[in-house]
Parts: structure tokens; sequence; C-alpha cells
């Protein structure tokens, strides 16, 4: 049987040092998050359950000073750009409930990659889904490494990791930024955020859109420990070497009660959830202000959420419609 660390990816470099895995994300310039990371985050998790050599994963970026952010606004732009009426999420959640059963059929992935841009965003929700429900129920514990800011798409991906350790940094900042460009978290964001935060600050990051730093996001609960810049993926890795030594079917069974215990299961939350970020996709205001956030990151070189985040929390881009 082949270890998870052999397994050929496009977005993560993988080392494994006794029983912890670490999977070093790089996406240049941005670590904007991509369909071929959801990819690869659904290859890794399947064949890291499958390896038992492996206790523990880190999860942190290649590149210097960034953790990842939002998805990749021109793929995201392209799905919600198709020509779909404006739906509510009542009407979607039968849809995309069924799209998803289908999708985890043998062969089922095969065939939503032949649908097009439909397929493809399809896809996306099922990947990101499935994947991180995989971690959550795994025996092997998942641990974040954050060294840079982490908007959105990239802070449901840290709370989807049993263990959030981040740098003492000005530089660290966390967010969910989507109603900024006409949408809501679709990843994990409403569900996780509250169960971690509550719901008063969880609904305060969703609507305002404004990012929290390294020092509120350890107040409220978002990260259990801020270390040194410098000593992130050492005392991370050596957390995640302590935690590699917990027996599989313990983790799993503490992991999955941990996860359930609330009044709504988690599976449940996500799906409505989805069905309420797709149905936003179908408005005029993330068709029109999507291809401005991807217009800007590329003029300035960084997200404008980071680079001119007033513009974007004071509403100009959202009401701005001769931009």
């Amino acid at each position: 049987m082949s270890s998870a660390r052999e397994i050929d990816l496009t977005t993560l470099r993988l080392e494994q040092d006794g029983r912890v895995l670490t999977a070093f994300y790089a996406n240049p310039p941005l670590n904007l998050i991509t369909t071929a990371f959801l990819k690869d985050l659904d290859r890794l998790t399947r064949a890291v359950d499958r390896d038992p050599t492996i206790g523990a994963v880190v999860l942190t970026s290649d590149l210097p000073g960034r953790f990842m952010i939002h998805v990749d606004a021109e793929e995201l732009g392209s799905m919600v750009g198709l020509p779909l009426p404006r739906l509510r999420p009542g009407a979607v959640l039968p849809v995309w409930k069924a799209s998803d059963r289908a999708l985890g059929l043998p062969g089922g992935e095969s065939v939503g990659t032949r649908l097009g841009t439909l397929g493809a965003g399809m896809l996306w929700a099922h990947r990101w889904k499935k994947s991180t429900l995989r971690m959550n129920r795994s025996g092997v514990v998942y641990l974040a490494a954050i060294g840079g800011p982490t908007l959105a798409g990239g802070t449901e991906i840290a709370l989807a990791c049993d263990i959030r350790y981040a740098a003492d940094d000005p530089s660290v900042v966390f967010g969910q930024s989507e109603i900024l460009f006409g949408m809501l978290p679709g990843g994990g964001g409403t569900q996780r955020l509250t169960r971690h935060i509550g719901p008063g600050r969880a609904l305060e990051m969703i609507l305002e859109g404004s990012t929290v730093d390294a020092a509120q996001a350890l107040d409220h609960g978002l990260v259990q420990r801020l270390v040194p810049s410098d000593e992130l993926l050492t005392r991370t890795q050596a957390a995640a070497a302590r935690l590699a030594t917990r027996p599989r079917g313990a983790v799993s069974a503490a992991k999955r009660l941990a996860y359930a215990a609330t009044d709504r299961p988690l599976r449940r939350g996500l799906d409505h959830e989805l069905a309420a970020f797709i149905a936003a996709g179908t408005a005029e205001t993330p068709k029109r202000v999507l291809p401005i956030l991807a217009q800007e990151s590329k003029e300035h070189g960084e997200t404008p959420l980071l680079s001119d985040p007033r513009t974007w929390l004071d509403g100009g881009r959202l009401n701005n419609r001769s931009t």
C-alpha cells in the first residue's frame, strides 16, 4: 500500500516526519483557494485515512507570511455567471442534496466534470463539504499553522482543522468577507464559526466582513495558541507529534461526539448553508462585484480586501453600480 506522502498533488507539498504529515499549500502570489486545491484536499484526506503511519496532519502555507485567503474570484465568478434565474435557498436545497448524493456515487465525480461550469460548481461544493467533514470524523488530528492573513474560504479551511496555531504577528487576521462581494459563507463559515465563537460574534464577523487580529482570534476561540512567527511551524509540528500518538479509534470517536454536540448536526447545517450560498450566487450583485474583486487583486498584487479594505467595508463596491 502506497503512503499518503507519495500521492501526486498539484497544490500541496507533503513532508512526513514520524507520524506527522505536513502539507504546504502554494498558489502564488496570494494563496487563493482554487478548484485544484479542493481536489488535492479531497485526495489528501482520503489517502491519510488509509495510511496507518499517520496520526496527525499539519496544514500550512509554503509562501512566507501567508496562509489562505478567499476563493479565486475568477473561478467563482464563472460559476455564479451562469444564466440562472434568481433562486431561493429553499428551492436550491433539494437540488443540491440530490446532486451531492449523485456526485458521491461511484463514477459520480467523473460525470460532474463533463457537465461544464455547472458541474464544476457542484463538484467544488461537494469536495469542500466532503473533505472537511472527513477531517472532522478522521482518527487523524488536523492542525493548522497560520502565519498570515486568513479570509473567507481560508478561515473556513482553518476552522475545519481540529487545532489552530497562529503566529503572533500583525499580518495575521481572520475574517468572513463573503458579504462584501454579495455572497455569504458557503464552506462552513456560518456553521463552524458559530460553533466556535457563538452566534453573536459569528454574525458580527459575517455581516461586517471585517477582520479580527491574532489576539482577538485567541480571545474569541478562533485559535488555540499564539506563538512567535519563527516558531510557528516547529511548535505546531511538536503538538502534532504529541497528538499523533493518540489511538485513532478514540480520536475519531471524540471528534465525532464533539462536532455533533449541537442541536443541528454539522452535515445538515452545511447542506443548508451551501443551498443559501448557491442561491446568493444567482443574484445580480456577485455577478457584478466578483469580476471587480478579481481585477483589483491583479492590479494591486494583493486582495483588495486586505490592501483597500475600507472601500469594501463601507459598501462602496456593493453600491457603486457604475463600477
